[in-house]
């Protein structure tokens, strides 16, 4: 019975974790540093947007931005250069 409620809340959590995901907007990663950027694209915004923000981020470092092809924007890779 533990067992099944241990099951149980760790399930809510997670569903709970991904709705407050989904609403969120594209964030930067820890993995990103002054040579790239990495974001986390939960909200769907259009490659524009996320190179907008990605150029934000690589101008504290005297750089631009140029995405990294990928297969989808769910992960979103650019380069500061």
């Amino acid at each position: 019975m533990n067992q099944l409620i241990k099951f149980i809340q760790e399930r809510l959590i997670l569903a709970a974790a991904l709705i407050l995901l989904h609403g969120c907007a594209a964030v930067f990663t820890d993995a990103s540093d002054a040579n790239h950027v990495t974001f986390l694209n939960s909200a769907d915004e259009s490659l524009s947007q996320l190179t907008d923000k990605a150029n934000a981020y690589c101008q504290q470092y005297g750089k631009r931005a140029v995405y990294r092809k990928g297969d989808n924007l769910l992960v979103a890779v650019f380069d500061c250069r």
